[in-house]
């Protein structure tokens, strides 16, 4: 007796026909290219054009930028180029604080006002600012591995530090692109601030190969125990203002 095939049951209505995953590439195919280094890691590019493209991709596509930053080779590029852009900042803050120190000096004068209250509060000498400006290279070049090395500790504290401190490192560098807008009167610094913190978190995230979550970790935690330090010794200061002012009111 010959057997029988059970019918195939019809489709239901709306049933969509099952996806097909695309076709391997043929064999052979030429890979993707790999990404362009940075402008600024490429040593035939013009040093000046360099500086700029790097530091517009940086700040308007820092995926990207970051995502074409070197890990390897040496750190004096980088370094070079943190400095260039510090320097650029604190030159333009330093301008800044000093002539808004001469115009309060000259408004107090005005007033009558000359007292340690009064324009003499607004008075530190112009060499301060000039040294300050001059050594600054200096004093980039410390702040970058000071803070670095902070956030690095915090990266292998949350678990997010898995391609070494020079990648840190290298992300702060690029990073200092945002110095440029300190040339912004009275905001840029806050403006500079706050956009680091952005870059810090997309950057760390990238080069060190981990998530978002863990670089945001790794740069506010530090952030936020600065904000405590900073309130209780402001109230231990007031404590010890009020206690004073009590024992000197007996």
């Amino acid at each position: 007796m010959a057997s029988t095939i059970p019918p195939i049951p019809p489709e239901p209505p709306g049933a969509q026909p099952p996806v097909q995953p695309p076709p391997p590439p043929p064999a052979g195919a030429p890979p993707a290219p790999p990404a362009q280094p940075l402008p600024w890691e490429q040593p035939d590019y013009p040093a000046l054009e360099a500086l700029f493209e790097t530091a517009k991709l940086v700040i308007t596509r820092p995926g990207e930028a970051f995502a074409r930053m070197s890990l390897t080779g040496t750190l004096g590029r980088p370094l070079l180029y943190a400095v260039i852009f510090g320097w650029i900042g604190v030159i333009a803050s330093q301008a800044y604080s000093l002539a808004l120190r001469g115009a309060m000096q000259n408004m107090f004068g005005s007033l009558g006002m000359g007292g340690p209250f009064g324009a003499r509060a607004f008075h530190l000498p112009v060499m301060f600012s000039v040294a300050t400006m001059v050594l600054a290279p200096i004093f980039v070049l410390i702040g970058v591995f000071i803070m670095a090395a902070i956030l690095h500790l915090f990266l292998v504290l949350v678990g997010g530090a898995n391609t070494g401190f020079a990648s840190t490192l290298r992300v702060l560098c690029y990073a200092g692109s945002v110095q440029i807008v300190q040339i912004v009167p009275l905001c840029g610094g806050t403006i500079a601030a706050i956009w680091a913190i952005v870059l810090w978190i997309i950057g760390l995230a990238i080069a060190q190969r981990t998530t978002q979550g863990k670089a945001a970790l790794a740069v506010l935690l530090p952030l936020a125990l600065c904000c405590v330090c900073v309130v209780i010794v402001g109230i231990a200061f007031g404590a010890a203002i009020a206690a004073a002012i009590s024992h000197f009111g007996h």
